[in-house]
């Protein structure tokens, strides 16, 4: 399974849309918030492709839309957040710890517009920073993940 994960789009679809087309044989395209309603648009672009979105702290009208979620991919558990709940500008740890709660394999956050992956003992946590917005001297990016044989291999990816 090929997973592409995008983040802070921030209502400029862009660049998700090339890293759309940049990454063939995507399965799934998940949006981790602030301007979730790009994910719907994106999704007219790309029939063929599944998506999945949660909201972010920027997404005040959510439309039922969660602020986590809790999927089954691959046969991982995969934990998806914005991450502002977790207070992930300071560190890592309770973001972590809900992880471990939730038995996650897995954990998929943005809000801090910069990319990261972090191989913790019990999990991998990726943050695919922003593909409209980034900082720290990033540049935009996304994540792709591919989860095959048990095994799950994250990258980043400029745009």
């Amino acid at each position: 399974m090929k997973i592409l994960v995008i983040s802070d789009t921030h209502g400029y679809i862009g660049p998700a849309q090339n890293a759309i087309m940049n990454n063939p044989g995507v399965d799934l395209v998940i949006h981790l918030g602030d301007n979730w309603r790009d994910a719907p648009k994106l999704s007219l672009m790309f029939p063929n492709v599944q998506f999945e979105c949660i909201r972010g702290n920027c997404d005040f009208a959510s439309n039922n839309v969660p602020d986590e979620r809790l999927l089954e991919l691959g046969g991982k558990r995969v934990f998806i957040t914005h991450g502002h709940r977790y207070a992930v500008k300071k560190d890592y740890g309770r973001l972590y710890r809900r992880a471990l709660e939730l038995n996650a394999d897995l954990v998929l956050f943005g809000h801090t517009h910069t990319a990261d992956i972090v191989e913790m003992e019990k999990c991998c946590m990726v943050n695919p920073g922003s593909t409209s917005d980034p900082r720290s001297r990033s540049p935009r990016s996304c994540a792709v993940i591919e989860i095959e044989n048990g095994r799950i291999s994250p990258r980043i990816v400029g745009l």
